[in-house]
């Protein structure tokens, strides 16, 4: 093999193996963004536009899918004796919920 084959070999297998000593840091940083919801960037948004167009019951289905993910606790109401009694939280089972 000439000069230049060696080169392209060696830089060949220096990036594979940087590329999996990094791979769990890489693999780690991803996951933190998806929990931080900071993944995505300027064009994150154009895959959900295609849907809205090409399949508008998949964007309906995500949309009711945030919605039904961002909903709010109940408030609570005049009168409800609450759950935290001597600084413990008590929850309460019905029986017939669970003997269902």
């Amino acid at each position: 093999m000439d000069a230049i084959g060696w080169v392209v070999l060696v830089a060949v297998a220096v990036t594979t193996i940087v590329l999996v000593a990094l791979a769990p840091r890489l693999k780690r940083e991803q996951l933190r963004k998806q929990l931080d919801g900071t993944t995505g960037g300027s064009l994150a948004g154009v895959g959900s536009g295609f849907d809205s167009v090409w399949r508008p019951s998949a964007e309906d289905a995500h949309a009711d899918w945030e919605a039904s993910v961002e909903m709010p606790a109940p408030a609570p109401i005049p009168g409800d004796k609450g759950r935290i009694q001597d600084g413990r939280l008590v929850i309460r089972v019905d029986d017939d919920a669970a003997s269902a």
